[in-house]
């Protein structure tokens, strides 16, 4: 394995790439390099073996090919001089990933103490302790869907691809006891209502699991998610962050939720304190691991639907605009 895939922001902070950016990654976004389609096949993901998007692609980033031994010395360099704080690193379903996934956390293992996350389908529990051995503290189960339903639809027996709801839940209960911190992540946009969605982050939180919000992108070449190609309504996304945010750090119970339709209607927050979570604006930011900010993973620079960075106040107001749409 002489090469790696990483995000052209990872790569421009590296040094190893020119672009301009105003909020540039402090993760190290990488995928393990292989020609391969993956054996998986979820409708949105260039990357599925039914694709015709192509491999560079994971949502609107494109992780690009690059020589492995130099990424991993410059890796090590930029986390010592705090431009980057972790690495996270994205897996495909395809002979051999196992060994690719070992050798490239083993490289960056010997190089630095940079923290890794990994992005994984389920793995049976000695791979778990295997992975928790090398340095690995975050692990990461994408269910992406916010229902078995969906779920079926877009990444199971409805797309000919391999995953079933219950063997992630599983792999995503069993994670939670191996690693300091479990996490999945949820796509909202694919016709899911506010409270499936809320209710899924809720349930998780419950177990201990955190979920990472993303936005659905229709990616070219990928197989159609909805009947309508339209961009997320963001309305729904910005009733979402809000109501995950506020079940993510315990200041308001689920049960003290109230929807109508299916949208959130009453987070269970006064007016005065709900004004509080929204002009403090961490609600509307990134979420997943620790020092993951993804600047511009799922969206083009407007509409923002996950903010790199603090929003300022002209961002705010406008946040406000789109709550009450």
């Amino acid at each position: 394995m002489k090469q790696v895939r990483a995000s052209l922001g990872t790569l421009a902070v590296l040094g190893m790439e020119l672009m301009l950016m105003d909020a540039p990654p402090t993760t190290a976004y990488l995928q393990i390099y292989t020609e391969q389609r993956c054996r998986a096949n979820c409708l949105f993901c260039s990357q599925a073996k039914d694709s015709e998007g192509e491999l560079k692609q994971i949502a609107r980033g494109q992780y690009m090919p690059a020589d492995l031994e130099e990424v991993v010395r410059r890796l090590g360099i930029a986390f010592e001089k705090g431009y980057l704080h972790r690495a996270c690193i994205q897996t495909a379903m395809y002979p051999g990933m196992w060994e690719d996934t070992v050798h490239l956390i083993g490289r960056i293992r010997d190089t630095c103490s940079i923290p890794i996350s990994l992005s994984v389908f389920p793995l049976d529990d000695m791979k778990y302790k295997t992975l928790a051995g090398m340095g690995v503290d975050q692990l990461v189960i994408p269910l992406d869907a916010s229902t078995p339903e969906l779920f079926l639809r877009i990444k199971g027996k409805g797309a000919e691809g391999p995953f079933t709801w219950d063997s992630h839940m599983d792999g995503l209960k069993r994670a939670a006891d191996v690693f300091p911190y479990a996490g999945t992540h949820i796509i909202a946009g694919m016709g899911e209502t506010d409270k499936e969605v809320v209710e899924l982050v809720g349930r998780l939180h419950g177990m201990g699991i955190n979920a990472a919000l993303f936005v659905y992108t229709r990616l070219p070449g990928t197989r159609e998610v909805n009947l309508v190609d339209t961009a997320p309504d963001i309305g729904h996304y910005r009733r979402v962050q809000i109501a995950s945010y506020l079940l993510r750090h315990d200041l308001v119970q689920l049960d003290a939720m109230e929807f109508e339709g299916g949208n959130i209607i009453h987070f269970g927050l006064d007016e005065h304190d709900l004004e509080a979570v929204i002009e403090k604006g961490e609600a509307f930011m990134t979420t997943g691991c620790a020092n993951c900010n993804r600047p511009y993973a799922t969206e083009t620079h407007y509409p923002i639907y996950n903010y790199p960075v603090a929003p300022d106040s002209g961002e705010i107001n406008r946040i406000k605009q789109q709550i009450e749409m």
